[in-house]
């Protein structure tokens, strides 16, 4: 029987070249301190002899997993596609690891992944809660003093940071722009009752149209699935009413899409005929037919901050609790100008 292949080492590596392990492993990890020279050469010799750095012996000597635990509702939402995609190159500029997992809005699903993430020993957790979770519910992390940080819902009760957007000022801003332009029965649609995002979306909605004496319509607040399908058959549904709507604000821009779509098999025209703005503004909503009317507060940039958040938690456990909320702007385009 062949003997295995004895791996190479760091010491390997530095014998090779003739200089310290402590220069090879700043090399290898892109470290200050070592000349753009030496860390090119360090790493032509590491690649040529084959070496593979050892996560498990740098875990304990370290104490560090170098892994990032990331929990998402829906990872076939495009926001939340786009949002994991930023966290994750965030996190491999930084030499970190992504551990992902999804919760389709189920409590016992996100305890189950906040407890294997714990079994991993990740560094710390990113999590966007379901929308029923309590600030109970997120003890397992605490009890362990795992760093973590929430985002897009934030969770009442529970010190912890937190980036988002703000939500009501989005909202306000689309329904403000829609009286402009003299719309009065506009329909807010999208969002399931329990979530915090929601409630804030619509109050910021509402606060708009008060604002202008106009009084929101309990009919043309429309609960729905975030989802294509609950779009699409929300705006067919709401436009059969007597006095239907006249324009449309959306909880996110994949409600936005399906209400697009809707209006679309009832012939009529979105845009044109009936204004629909969204929310977010995920790469689709500039591809879409007609190009989609956003509030804009990327995915990308909630990501790129919750990263910064969290790595700054797990070098410094003293920091106090901090919240970022992202400025939303209107991104005026062909399905509402």
């Amino acid at each position: 029987m062949r003997n295995k292949k004895k791996p190479v080492t760091l010491a390997d590596v530095a014998k090779s070249l003739g200089v310290s392990t402590a220069t090879v492993s700043l090399a290898l990890q892109n470290k200050p301190g070592v000349s753009i020279k030496t860390r090119e050469r360090v790493q032509d010799t590491a690649n040529r002899l084959g070496y593979v750095y050892n996560r498990s012996a740098a875990r304990l000597r370290t104490q560090r997993s170098f892994t990032i635990g990331l929990i998402v509702p829906n990872i076939l939402n495009p926001f939340f596609t786009e949002l994991t995609n930023s966290v994750e190159e965030h996190l491999l500029t930084a030499g970190l690891s992504l551990l992902l997992a999804k919760t389709s809005e189920n409590l016992e699903r996100q305890a189950k992944a906040m407890k294997t993430m714990l079994e991993y020993g990740v560094d710390g957790i990113l999590l966007c809660p379901t929308v029923t979770t309590r600030a109970s519910d997120l003890t397992i992390l605490t009890e362990a003093s795992l760093p973590f940080a929430l985002f897009t819902r934030n969770i009442t009760g529970i010190e912890a940071d937190y980036v988002g957007p703000q939500n009501k000022k989005g909202t306000q801003l689309a329904a403000e722009f829609l009286l402009q332009k003299g719309h009065t029965r506009i329909a807010f649609v999208g969002g399931l009752p329990a979530s915090t995002t929601r409630k804030e979306r619509y109050e910021g909605f509402q606060t708009a149209l008060k604002k202008a004496g106009v009084k929101p319509s309990p009919k043309l607040n429309i609960l729905c699935e975030t989802s294509l399908p609950g779009g699409y058959q929300s705006i067919q549904k709401v436009l059969t009413q007597k006095d239907p709507p006249t324009a449309v604000v959306c909880y996110n821009d994949v409600v936005a899409f399906g209400v697009i779509l809707g209006l679309w098999a009832l012939r009529i025209a979105p845009g044109n005929e009936f204004p629909v703005i969204g929310f977010d503004n995920i790469t689709d909503a500039a591809l879409w037919s007609p190009p989609l009317t956003t509030v804009s507060c990327p995915p990308q940039q909630i990501g790129e901050e919750a990263v910064t958040l969290l790595l700054q938690r797990i070098e410094n456990s003293a920091l106090p609790p901090r919240k970022i909320l992202l400025s939303p702007s209107l991104v005026l385009r062909e399905s509402c100008k």
